[in-house]
């Protein structure tokens, strides 16, 4: 269901405690919006059907799992007059979710082009990615990779 929803200040409230502690209990999370717990459950329900709230998640650390480097990937695909009528995109855009490497892929505004967040264990992971995976897709024309030294700021949150 994805529809419009209005959210007032305490739906803003709500969603604000709920980015910074996604486990905290109803009566918690309604002592800090200052509503009942029942009132609490059934705006959030609410948020949730809506699609305001999408899901719940751990946070994994990936070097707790020994996957020590991240790069960030521009790829630019061919172009779609080059190239099977414009469908490499699709089939790319299909491919990339069955690449556990990539954490995250978004299409950029200089045309054929996506941003591949990659997780790995190390540069001869990433290098077989690259060389088994990524490569041989037959919509890739080039990529081109930037190491991630340190992370300098990493906020799930949103602004509310």
């Amino acid at each position: 269901m994805d529809s419009e929803l209005t959210l007032d200040a305490v739906d803003r409230r709500i969603l604000a405690a709920l980015q910074l502690q996604g486990r905290i209990t109803y009566d918690e999370l309604a002592a800090q919006v200052q509503l009942s717990a029942s009132a609490v459950l059934r705006r959030v329900r609410r948020l949730e059907d809506s699609g305001v709230i999408a899901g719940y998640a751990a946070i994994v650390p990936p070097g707790k799992l020994g996957l020590g480097l991240s790069a960030y990937v521009e790829v630019q695909l061919q172009r779609p007059v080059e190239a099977q009528g414009g469908r490499l995109a699709e089939q790319f855009r299909a491919a990339v979710q069955d690449w556990p490497e990539v954490a995250e892929c978004v299409c950029l505004s200089t045309g054929m082009s996506y941003l591949l967040r990659v997780v790995v264990a190390d540069m001869a992971h990433y290098g077989r990615f690259m060389m088994d995976t990524l490569l041989l897709h037959p919509g890739v024309q080039d990529c081109k990779t930037s190491f991630v030294l340190d992370q300098i700021k990493l906020q799930r949150a949103v602004p509310i």
